[in-house]
């Protein structure tokens, strides 16, 4: 809705009124000449005063005044003895005339004021619809640069001019949203409002600093102080009156709370990201403090029987010792690689080498390392004999179903059975896991699969694969995923417990 001032109207809806009044009057004069034909009356003069009332409510206070005079003057020269004169013959009748004037002129002025009162609760109700749409419309935005382009496009909707805003960054105003489309302003209007910013005060057109400028600029305040700037074009006539101005300071402080609204989302979401980065941090120092500890000490323990009492020790007892150098040493390095692909999963830069891979031999070599290792556990793999082959990458699915066996592994007791199974689809290839021990409770299955969730349980003594660093699980899931697959859990399997772990990868078909 555009606003319009008195002095901006054309001059048809300046005079159409006072034409519609003398239309009204002439209709009265009509009509009484018609019941004067009819049947005598001895008053006329409400047919007038329901022409003055006409004006009254049609067109406000002056149109019905002007009314008020003309019925006099056409009452006294059409229905007053001597007629069609303006002589009045009888002082009763004039005493009559007058009297009516003074009802018409009181009566069009309580109406012309009822009139503009109504007008004026119309035009709050109006404006309050629109100041609930705006706040409405920029509860909705999220980021700051999404309420600045909704707030200027509400702002020039409800002021009909066109509208900028300009915010705060490093000390300099950016034009941050503008309506109609604005790319950049002339130097005079960004003179305006750097000083609108920077002083805290209303500059540009219609005001003493840069008056000649084509925008008005008044501050954007909050809490932390002024944000901005709101500029609102100057049309050659008056900046604003009273109601836009404070209908525009109102629509100001409203972008100013969505702003400070905006603005506290986006800190809390860098202080939740903040938090989370220290708290993977911390969990991960202690992780690797606490995992290598042992593995280390176990190498240390080894090297120095070697080093203090070789000569004491036999053959076998060597061997052992270096066996268990060697078990534990693979050990870290497997540690390590997890560590260093979480980093990678998480950073996106995992890398694939898409190939051919037969799952087959990936699923021997993995049971093949894990018995190298004696695991007590029983291994069973029931692959189909025909199973076709995925394009992936070897070393990363290797490492992907090998932590998932090795969770398996360090989940289960020592008489569990571990068995390794496949399904073929049309479109799907997917490799199961699946173990007989206690299983996951329900509470923790939703989050399996998130970094350093770990299950503690006696039975176990470890929990989540990686070496118990609480990564083997993340890690399988961050890879299957990466090459456009899925990855589940499912628990209990069968008889209240037990665990199924599901890689299942897109299925292609080799090029001929």
């Amino acid at each position: 809705m555009r606003l319009l001032y008195p002095e901006q109207l054309p001059v048809a809806a300046k005079v159409m009124p006072y034409l519609w009044s003398t239309i009204a009057v002439g209709a009265a004069v009509l009509s009484g000449h018609l019941l004067a034909t009819l049947t005598p009356l001895p008053n006329l003069s409400m047919i007038f005063l329901m022409a003055v009332l006409f004006a009254a409510v049609s067109f406000g206070m002056w149109s019905a005044i002007y009314a008020s005079f003309l019925s006099f003057l056409a009452y006294n020269f059409f229905f007053i003895q001597p007629l069609y004169t303006f002589t009045i013959a009888e002082p009763y009748e004039f005493l009559a005339l007058v009297i009516f004037l003074v009802v018409a002129v009181i009566t069009s002025a309580l109406a012309g004021r009822i009139r503009d009162q109504a007008r004026i609760a119309a035009d709050r109700m109006r404006a309050m619809r629109r100041l609930y749409e705006f706040t409405r419309k920029l509860s909705g935005l999220a980021t700051v640069d999404a309420v600045a382009d909704g707030a200027a496009g509400e702002i020039h909707t409800s002021l009909g001019r066109p509208t900028v805003i300009l915010l705060g960054h490093e000390g300099a105003l950016l034009l941050a949203g503008a309506w109609p489309p604005e790319d950049t302003l002339d130097a005079e209007s960004m003179s305006a409002a750097q000083w609108a910013f920077a002083c805290n005060e209303p500059a540009g057109a219609g005001t003493a600093i840069s008056p000649t400028a084509p925008w008005f600029f008044i501050p954007v305040r909050t809490q932390r102080g002024c944000v901005g700037v709101v500029g609102v074009a100057w049309d050659g006539n008056s900046v604003f009156d009273a109601e836009a101005r404070t209908l525009l300071d109102t629509l100001a402080e409203q972008v100013a709370a969505a702003l400070e609204r905006a603005s506290l989302a986006r800190d809390m979401v860098d202080a939740r990201a903040a938090a989370e980065t220290e708290r993977v941090r911390n969990t991960l120092l202690a992780s690797i403090s606490h995992d290598f500890r042992t593995p280390l000490a176990s190498i240390l323990g080894s090297a120095t029987s070697l080093l203090d009492y070789r000569d004491k020790l036999d053959a076998s007892a060597q061997s052992d010792l270096l066996g268990q150098i060697k078990h534990e040493a693979e050990g870290l390095d497997e540690m390590v690689r997890n560590l260093l692909a979480i980093t990678r999963i998480d950073a996106g830069a995992l890398e694939l080498r898409h190939d051919w891979v037969d799952l087959r031999e990936v699923v021997e070599r993995v049971v093949s390392a894990a018995r190298r290792r004696r695991t007590p556990q029983q291994l069973e793999t029931i692959l189909p004999v025909a199973l076709p082959m995925i394009r992936a990458d070897a070393t990363l699915v290797e490492q992907a179903v090998g932590n998932i066996v090795n969770n398996a592994l360090l989940h289960t007791p020592k008489d569990a059975r571990v068995t390794i199974d496949a399904t073929v689809e049309s479109l799907a290839v997917s490799l199961r896991v699946t173990d007989d021990g206690p299983g996951i409770p329900a509470e923790v299955l939703p989050y399996a699969f998130e970094k350093f969730v770990r299950l503690r349980r006696q039975a176990a003594g470890r929990a989540d694969g990686g070496e118990g660093t609480g990564l083997g699980l993340a890690i399988a899931k961050g890879i299957i995923e990466a090459h456009r697959g899925s990855i589940a859990a499912q628990s209990p399997v069968a008889d209240g417990h037990g665990t199924r772990v599901v890689l299942t990868f897109p299925r292609e078909e080799p090029a001929s």
